[in-house]
């Protein structure tokens, strides 16, 4: 993904760059997404640079024997664009901190800067690179996952220091490839933490637009018809969540409001979204009996954030779901808003899957430091955060009936 949906790499960078040991960071990815504000304001600033690289060098071909020859060709376009980045437009670098995946061409092209300039390198493992070959359909035997895991373990093992993000991920790199890396532990920045009251209704009106349907059909009235015994909950600037007295201004919480579920995505195979609509499909029965809200509108509101090539075909699988108590609103948010919706929420779901099993989704993080109990697929590296400080419940397929029952507690 792009440099705006890297938030390790960019907490790295807000952590690297306040350090007065340093005299400069410069932070290169794709382009696409915004960073997070905390970046921006170094950018602005000067303690950060930010170097944006082109991703689309070659258009994807549709038929998988085509691809066979676009993926070298974009691997060798992608190197003499990094090696470009790193030896011409850059300043010399002490220190080059690099994500993997991808490790094609990426470990590559630091081992060639390090051979070129000098500098340190310093692996951060996020997942295997060669993992993700395996899983996208070509298979443990194919010839290209094989060399790719040939490639990763020769030019990792070649490297000068390693980092990665969880116990697991650290034991596994140093039984098969002798890595020694350090485990790193994410954790989310101080501004995932609950939202209060007045920042939350200042964010719910101002997302009013997006909180509709995937067909655009509002989820609440946005005016009562005058024969209806009810207001709109946005009378009065009002939202389902909150209520604004007219005369001292304050901003109450309302006894009936929804309960806010809250997943973000990239809207990718790695997440299966059929999963979580079978069991709010369960869900929706269970709750069929109960009276709606005083003000209208669902008793629950799923609010998925993110983008991505699946959007639309889980939209309209959503568009054709006869829920009567739940709503559904899919929706991008900027990076300030994100951490403050999340603040909002009463339970963060997680469908990250892991094509190693080893790594951990950074989401999971940003949703313990809301203080929001996670329901997530189970992972092995997911026992690194059980604790009494945290609320995880992570489930191994199959989900949907696992997935009801921690839904059920909202």
């Amino acid at each position: 993904g792009d440099v705006g949906r890297s938030p390790r790499m960019q907490y790295h960078a807000l952590s690297l760059a306040r350090s007065p040991e340093v005299a400069h960071v410069t932070l290169i990815g794709y382009a696409g997404s915004r960073c997070v504000p905390e970046v921006e304001a170094l950018i602005d600033s000067g303690r950060i640079s930010l170097r944006l690289l082109r991703e689309d060098l070659l258009p994807r071909p549709r038929s998988k024997v085509a691809y066979l020859a676009y993926a070298p060709a974009k691997a060798l376009l992608k190197l003499g664009q990094l090696l470009f980045a790193l030896l011409l437009l850059l300043p010399r670098v002490d220190v080059l901190l690099l994500q993997t995946p991808p490790a094609i061409p990426t470990l590559a092209a630091a081992w060639l800067a390090r051979a070129a300039s000098g500098c340190m390198v310093v692996v951060d493992w996020h997942n295997l690179g060669f993992s993700v070959l395996e899983h996208g359909g070509l298979g443990a035997s194919h010839p290209y996952v094989l060399a790719a895991r040939l490639y990763e373990a020769l030019l990792g093992w070649s490297l000068d220091g390693h980092l990665c993000v969880t116990a697991a991920m650290s034991g596994w790199l140093r039984e098969h490839w002798s890595v020694r890396a350090e485990t790193l532990y994410d954790r989310p920045p101080a501004f995932f933490r609950p939202t209060p009251l007045e920042q939350r209704h200042e964010l719910l009106r101002r997302l009013r637009p997006a909180l509709v349907a995937p067909g655009g059909a509002p989820l609440w009235e946005e005016k009562a018809p005058p024969s209806s015994p009810r207001s709109s909950p946005w009378d009065a600037g009002g939202t389902p969540w909150t209520s604004l007295d007219s005369g001292t201004g304050q901003v109450r919480a309302r006894p009936d409001m929804p309960a806010l579920l809250v997943s973000s995505t990239s809207w990718s195979a790695d997440e299966d979204f059929g999963v979580l609509l079978d069991a709010l499909l369960l869900l929706d029965t269970s709750l069929s009996s109960s009276a709606p809200p005083a003000c209208g509108g669902p008793r629950v509101l799923v609010a998925i954030t993110g983008k991505g090539p699946l959007k639309q075909h889980y939209e309209r699988r959503v568009a054709g779901l006869a829920l009567r108590r739940i709503g559904i609103a899919t929706l991008w948010l900027e990076p300030a808003d994100y951490p403050v919706l999340l603040g909002c929420a009463d339970l963060g779901v997680c469908l990250h899957g892991s094509t190693s099993g080893l790594d951990l989704p950074m989401k999971v993080l940003d949703m313990l430091g809301c203080g929001l109990p996670v329901c997530a697929v189970g992972l092995d590296s997911l026992s690194d955060l059980q604790g009494p400080a945290h609320s995880l419940l992570a489930h191994a397929p199959p989900l949907e009936r696992t997935r009801f029952d921690c839904l059920s507690e909202l």
